[in-house]
């Protein structure tokens, strides 16, 4: 019975942690996560190029954490007594 508790305690700190990084990581609309400047054309500003690479993989991460609750729920489901 207290793995079906550690499922629970894991399930709902992955879905927690994984909301919260794609609520704070999610790619905002105020930087071109390509890097490119909407005023000059055709130039790419390698800070904001990182920035945004940085921020789609910390929301790929929380997408993870998300599934990842979804899953151990499932498992949960499928192993009660």
């Amino acid at each position: 019975m207290s793995l079906f508790l550690n499922i629970n305690f894991w399930s709902t700190i992955s879905g927690l942690i994984g909301a919260i990084l794609i609520f704070f990581f999610g790619l905002p609309p105020s930087f071109n996560p390509d890097g490119k400047i909407r005023l000059i054309l055709e130039q790419e500003d390698a800070k904001t190029k990182e920035k945004g690479g940085i921020y789609k993989k910390i929301s790929y991460i929380g997408i993870s954490l998300l599934v990842l609750s979804f899953l151990l729920q499932f498992l949960k489901i499928l192993f009660q007594d």
